[in-house]
């Protein structure tokens, strides 16, 4: 009896000193990253706030793919800040809601208006150059 009780508190023991996982498929939210170029920016530090936190939520790395994944654990706006080694940096706000799914985020204002101001600067552009030639002829 004592060489089992024995044994009991040995494997006891041993469980404490044990990492146990578990491997599941819920919803997350996945962000990636690149630069202007469309370069890469993977391995790059980023830090995530929970709506209305000072300590972030999730501090780490983007992967081999510039992108990180994340699984909110409440409604409101979350605050992610990601760091280049070059200095790059963003800061995005996304916003999730009460079902804890990804209802919006905000992009900047390039981005949000980058198809208008091309082609704004596309028409600027022709009727530069046309101008130009017409101005030309005339002389």
């Amino acid at each position: 009896m004592r060489l089992f009780l024995a044994l009991l508190a040995l494997v006891s023991l041993l469980s404490a000193h044990d990492l146990v996982h578990r491997v599941s498929h819920s919803e997350c939210i996945a962000v990636s990253f690149a630069y202007a170029d469309q370069s890469d920016f993977s391995y790059q530090a980023y830090e995530l706030y929970a709506p209305g936190e000072t300590i972030p939520y999730q501090v780490g790395r983007t992967d081999k793919t510039s992108s990180l994944c994340f699984r909110p654990t409440k409604q409101g706006v979350w605050t992610l800040k990601a760091f280049g080694e070059d200095g790059h940096g963003a800061s995005v706000e996304i916003t999730v809601n009460e079902h804890l799914a990804l209802s919006g985020y905000a992009q900047p204002l390039y981005e949000k208006f980058q198809k208008i101001f091309v082609g704004l600067a596309l028409i600027f552009a022709l009727f530069c150059t046309l101008y130009l030639y017409k101005k030309r002829r005339s002389k």
